[in-house]
């Protein structure tokens, strides 16, 4: 995963059409991890189970993010073409591999659809659930918005199309 400031200084040395072939349609920003949740979680082990957050507690996490924005990881994907999946979890053959022990094996899918530019995810039956804005998926093929945040059990991101990114990076950044 790259930091903030990394993709900063890439999308400095590209267009915005190379930036954004070389990033991906989207990116994940992620949420730093709360230390005392991690160590809860290793002790419960698989029996704890996910508290979702309330709308305005999420808008209090975007801001959180904003204010410590160049020390973020953001998860890049490779270049999609097409309508292709993103598969997330724990173990390392998926596309965006998350140690967390919240997050299942196999937790969640991201398609993404570039002819109708739109995003959707379906949670593949994990054990502590996928939230959207602090809500549970409950169907498959839930759509994403630019600026949602996403769970995946413990670890939260927020999910940022590339063009909105580079007016981050351009609005925080001196390029």
């Amino acid at each position: 995963m790259l930091l903030v400031r990394e993709v900063r200084a890439l999308a400095g040395n590209l267009s915005n059409d190379d930036f954004q072939r070389q990033i991906g349609p989207f990116v994940l920003v992620r949420r730093p991890p709360d230390p005392q949740v991690a160590r809860v979680a290793l002790r419960m082990g698989v029996q704890r189970t996910r508290l979702s957050r309330s709308s305005a507690e999420g808008k209090i996490i975007m801001a959180e993010l904003l204010q410590q924005f160049d020390d973020l990881g953001v998860a890049t994907l490779p270049p999609i073409h097409g309508s292709e999946e993103l598969q997330i979890g724990r173990l390392p053959d998926n596309d965006l591999v998350i140690d967390d022990p919240s997050v299942s094996k196999r937790h969640a899918v991201l398609q993404w659809d570039s002819v109708a530019r739109r995003c959707m995810l379906t949670d593949l039956g994990s054990r502590n659930g996928t939230l959207i804005n602090a809500e549970f998926i409950r169907d498959a093929n839930t759509l994403v918005s630019d600026g949602d945040m996403l769970c995946f059990g413990d670890a939260e991101f927020c999910f940022l199309e590339t063009r909105s990114l580079l007016s981050m990076l351009r609005v925080e950044g001196n390029y």
